[in-house]
């Protein structure tokens, strides 16, 4: 009978071990601005950086392929926003993953030096569609939508940003986008902007199933953190 109950009490303690350790786990999801922090005063890189400091996370995940994450500075300059690269001289001792995804033909394998200029299939597109004088103007509400965007993403704080309509503004001009696209030469855009967003997801579910119990930050740009923001379960940062 007392074997009975020592094995009771230790499968017990086991399983109040694994669910306190996943209880443990907590996630920030913090939007970046990539280039615009350059101008926000009130959410500069400096900022971010000190947001992400008062965190002490122990994984600090970024809008960078996991296939590239140990890659040197001259090749991610190329194809990454700055506050991507800096976190790891930001945070020098802290854990860095990556979980971004730029298309299925350079899955895998590292970002030709002229693939944005020359190979990539969606920056083709754009370029023709910013050529299309017809669709270009239909378009142009669409990127009237956008600009009201960037008057919060220029001039708010980050806490500013959370707390405003700029999802709902995200939302609108992406359906706006989509709309206009649909069965033209050009759907592709939408379809891929579709798709990475799913594959980020996929590839922070995955992180934060491997980081399990540990404190993780990730900083992925403002757009996709609308798609995210109501798919993962992050904590609050502003409290």
């Amino acid at each position: 009978m007392k074997t009975k109950i020592y094995l009771f009490t230790a499968y017990i303690f086991t399983v109040f071990f694994i669910a306190d350790a996943a209880a443990q786990t907590k996630l920030y999801l913090i939007p970046s601005l990539h280039g615009l922090h350059g101008v926000n005063k009130n959410y500069s890189y400096d900022t971010l950086k000190h947001i992400i400091t008062q965190l002490n996370p122990d994984v600090i995940a970024v809008e960078i392929r996991s296939e590239d994450i140990d890659a040197d500075t001259a090749y991610l300059k190329r194809s990454y926003p700055y506050e991507m690269w800096m976190m790891r001289y930001w945070f020098p001792n802290t854990k860095l993953l990556g979980f971004d995804w730029l298309g299925e033909d350079i899955e895998g394998r590292p970002i030709p030096k002229n693939y944005w200029k020359e190979i990539s299939p969606m920056k083709k597109l754009e370029r023709e569609l910013a050529q299309d004088s017809t669709l270009a103007k239909l378009c142009a509400v669409c990127d009237s939508i956008g600009e009201l965007r960037l008057g919060i993403l220029k001039n708010k704080s980050l806490k500013e940003i959370i707390e405003s309509n700029d999802s709902q503004i995200c939302n609108q001009y992406y359906s706006c986008y989509s709309d206009f696209l649909k069965d033209s030469k050009y759907e592709f855009i939408p379809y891929f902007n579709n798709e990475r967003n799913h594959r980020i997801l996929l590839n922070i579910q995955a992180i934060i199933t491997k980081e399990e119990g540990k404190t993780i930050v990730v900083i992925t740009g403002d757009d996709h953190y609308v798609y995210l923001s109501d798919k993962i379960k992050s904590e609050q940062i502003f409290k």
